[in-house]
């Protein structure tokens, strides 16, 4: 598998399939905070995200744990309350992605990492062997980088 290519694609978390992982061995998933989870300067989570990593973790039985380069939210945040939480992590040194698999207590090959960074999440969980998914949210702001993320996600598709 090429280094920086998904081996799923979404435009949102809530896109993502538990049974497709389950499928694929997954047992624990490491996720990334900005621009995947949520938006880059929200302080707290959506209802509704909150929901879904609920229901998503008691339906597939998958574990969870955040995994981000930013600093830690300034305000509590109920999420990170309820989800083991690795910040300023160092993400795409293989270290950030070994402390994750420590909490999630999964092998390399039976954790996924869920992200939009092209160089921190996908080549990160690759080069592990991981089961990677890219998330586009509909959210983030076109950009100079953003449109170089999307260029590539383009050229990988084939």
């Amino acid at each position: 598998m090429p280094i920086f290519k998904p081996s799923q694609i979404a435009h949102s978390i809530y896109e993502i399939d538990g049974d497709t992982l389950q499928r694929a061995g997954i047992k624990g998933i490491i996720l990334d905070w900005n621009n995947t989870l949520m938006k880059k300067k929200s302080e707290s989570a959506s209802d509704s995200l909150k929901i879904w990593l609920k229901d998503f973790q008691s339906r597939y039985a998958i574990k969870l744990v955040i995994v981000s380069n930013s600093k830690p939210p300034t305000r509590g945040n109920g999420l990170i309350n309820e989800i083991p939480a690795l910040f300023e992590a160092g993400k795409p040194k293989k270290k950030a992605f070994l402390a994750a698999l420590d909490i999630l207590g999964t092998r390399r090959n039976e954790t996924a990492v869920i992200g939009n960074g092209i160089i921190t999440d996908l080549w990160g969980g690759n080069r592990l062997g991981m089961y990677t998914i890219f998330v586009s949210p509909s959210w983030t702001q076109p950009r100079f980088i953003g449109a170089i993320k999307r260029l590539v996600v383009k050229v990988l598709r084939v």
